[in-house]
């Protein structure tokens, strides 16, 4: 297998696409999962937890938590949920 050398331009201009794509494959997603699920999508919208419908109405199921900040150098534990 052979290296391709990448000058530090080269990579700059593929770093720079990587928030659109990543904007485009989470809508892909969300548009996705939409149409194969016949409850609803859970989404944050406007501050409340709400479930969008296939046909596009929205429930309000809940208020949202708010976000939590995190200082410069603040160390957070996240925990994985397997199941």
């Amino acid at each position: 297998m052979k290296v391709k050398n990448v000058s530090d331009r080269e990579l700059d201009a593929l770093e720079r696409l990587v928030p659109d794509q990543a904007k485009n494959a989470t809508q892909t997603a969300y548009v996705r999962a939409l149409s194969v699920s016949p409850h609803g999508v859970l989404r944050i919208d406007a501050g409340d937890l709400v479930r969008m419908s296939p046909d596009g109405s929205k429930t309000l199921v809940a208020k949202a938590k708010p976000r939590h900040k995190v200082k410069v150098g603040e160390v957070i534990t996240v925990r994985r949920i397997d199941g």
